[in-house]
C-alpha cells in the first residue's frame, strides 16, 4: 500500500499538532510537513514531496483560497482538502472555485477527514455529511460559465493573475516577490502588464475591480476566485 504523503497549514498549533497525532493511527497516511499559513504551506510544498494538503480555512497571511490556487500553480495534481468550521455553502463553493476537492468539518470524527483524503487523492471529490451535496454539482456544471463572465481578466497570464489578485489584497511588491518567488523587478513588469491589459491605474482600482468580478471577497478583502 502506497503512503499518502500529507502537507497540514494551520494557523493555530492546536489544530496542527492533533491532526498530525490523530493521523498517526493510518498506516497509509504519513504527515510529513507543517506550515502555520499559506506562504510557510507553498515553501513547504517546494522543498517536500507531498500529495495532499490539508488546508485549515482560518489561516492568516495569505487567503485560503489564494493559498490553494499557488500550490496548485507549483503542482497541479495535487489534492486540497479544506478543514474548517464553516458549514455555509458560499464558503465551500469559493474554495472548490480555487481547486479544493475536499471540504471536511472539524466538528466530524477523524475517520471522515481520512476519507476524504483518499477520495481526493483518487481524483474525486468529498464533502462532510451535513453540507449539501448538490453545490459540487453546480460547481462543475457553473464552472466554464463563470469563465466566460470574465473576458478581461482571462486575458492575463496565470503569472499576471497571481500578481493581480495579490495587489487587489493589499500585498505589497515586496511581499509579492517573496509569496511567488520573483525578483521584484519581474512583480513591477507583471504589474505593468495588468496595468495596460485591464486599463487598471491604481491599487484601489485593481481592488475595486477585484471585488465587482467576485476575485475577491469584499467582507474579508481575501481572494475568493480561481480561474487561472
Amino acid at each position: 500500500m502506497s503512503v499518502l504523503r500529507i502537507l497540514i497549514v494551520a494557523e493555530y498549533p492546536v489544530v496542527e499538532e492533533g491532526l498530525d497525532f490523530l493521523l498517526k493511527d493510518y498506516t497509509d497516511i504519513e504527515v510529513v510537513a507543517t506550515a502555520s499559513n499559506g506562504v510557510e504551506g507553498l515553501q513547504q510544498l517546494r522543498e517536500n514531496r507531498i500529495d495532499i494538503i490539508i488546508q485549515d480555512l482560518a489561516t492568516a497571511e495569505l487567503g485560503a483560497s489564494e493559498a490553494i490556487r499557488l500550490y496548485l500553480g507549483e503542482k497541479p495534481e495535487l489534492g486540497v482538502v479544506v478543514y474548517s468550521g464553516q458549514e455555509d455553502e458560499v464558503a465551500v463553493f469559493e474554495t472548490l472555485k480555487a481547486g479544493a476537492r475536499g471540504y471536511v468539518l472539524k466538528n466530524k470524527p477523524i475517520d471522515e477527514l481520512v476519507i476524504a483524503i483518499r477520495e481526493v487523492h483518487h481524483g474525486g471529490y468529498f464533502l462532510s455529511a451535513g453540507l449539501n451535496p448538490a453545490i459540487i454539482q453546480f460547481y462543475l456544471e457553473h464552472r466554464e460559465e463563470a469563465e466566460d463572465q470574465l473576458s478581461e481578466y482571462q486575458l492575463l497570464t496565470d503569472r499576471e493573475k497571481q500578481v493581480f489578485r495579490l495587489l487587489a489584497d493589499g500585498k505589497q511588491t515586496n511581499d509579492i516577490s517573496d509569496i511567488l518567488c520573483i525578483s521584484p523587478k519581474t512583480v513591477a513588469k507583471h504589474r505593468a502588464a495588468v496595468k495596460k491589459k485591464l486599463a487598471l491605474n491604481t491599487t484601489a482600482e485593481m481592488a475595486q475591480y477585484a471585488i465587482r468580478l467576485g476575485v475577491i471577497n469584499v467582507n474579508t478583502n481575501q481572494s475568493s476566485l480561481p480561474l487561472s
